[in-house]
């Protein structure tokens, strides 16, 4: 409902920008391979608890972006992404000694809303803006191995990140060619994450997000352009307070996700 709510407010947004009639409206479309790097870690009932997974990475996405009339060189513009991390092996330590091993799979939805200035200076073109949105993550665990044993059933836990943060683009056209660099950073201060083995429990926890990339773009046609580069993400989660449900104690570790792509983007100019 979060998700739906949200792309229906940024569709009237830009339906409304474009009738109203724009100097520049352009949409992308961009796909890439890599991985995720997933890590947890606490020591939050006495025992050094890790655990650590590398899966693979099928990345998609598309954004959206117009710039409005007057004033000039204002614009809005949306950028989304769907991260599918490939079913691999998560392994746990206690003290350092493994206890467990399981697959995990991964699957992440990235919203992110701009609103910004940009500019160009002979061949230098750069662009800064405020944005906000949200991360869903979703987890599933199978395939438990405890200390030798095979433990049926299966785990899931969602991740629902409401962001705000700012960023900046800078780059260099020479001829049909362009350099192009970016960085963006996020704070996350209503994060809550739900595991189905201690339903009905959320674990509150705040967080950050580091977004980079660099890259080369080529100019195809008046209107088309394709970029080729690479993009590194990293969400960092605190871990939350201990909560009790009966005789069970559980908190939610302190968590790292990073993730690192080759992209390949293809843009539209109206």
């Amino acid at each position: 409902m979060k998700v739906n709510i949200l792309l229906i407010v940024v569709s009237a947004v830009f339906l409304t920008a474009v009738h109203a009639g724009a100097s520049g409206f352009g949409i992308g479309v961009h796909s890439g391979y890599g991985s995720i790097i997933y890590e947890e870690n606490t020591t939050a009932f006495g025992n050094d608890i890790t655990s650590e997974a590398v899966l693979d990475t099928v990345l998609f996405g598309i954004s959206a972006e117009y710039t409005f009339t007057e004033p000039g060189y204002l614009f809005a513009g949306i950028v989304t992404d769907w991260a599918f991390g490939l079913e691999d092996s998560e392994t746990w330590e206690t003290d350092g000694v493994a206890t467990q091993t399981n697959d995990l799979e991964v699957f992440g939805q990235f919203y992110d809303i701009r609103f910004g200035y940009k500019n160009t200076v002979a061949g230098l073109y750069y662009r800064i803006y405020a944005s906000g949105g949200w991360d869903g993550i979703h987890f599933r665990r199978d395939e438990f191995v405890s200390r030798g044993v095979a433990v049926s059933g299966d785990v899931t836990e969602d991740f629902s990140l409401w962001r705000i943060g700012a960023g900046a683009a800078i780059g260099y056209k020479f001829g049909k060619w362009a350099l192009d660099g970016r960085a963006a950073y996020a704070h996350y201060p209503d994060a809550e994450v739900k595991n189905s083995s201690v339903p009905d429990v959320k674990f509150d926890t705040s967080g950050t997000c580091l977004d980079m990339g660099f890259g080369l773009a080529r100019e195809l046609s008046a209107n088309m352009s394709l970029y080729l580069g690479g993009t590194y993400t990293e969400i960092r989660l605190r871990e939350s307070d201990i909560k009790q449900k009966g005789l069970l104690q559980a908190v939610f570790p302190d968590s790292s996700t990073r993730l690192t792509a080759g992209v390949v983007n293809l843009t539209y100019a109206f």
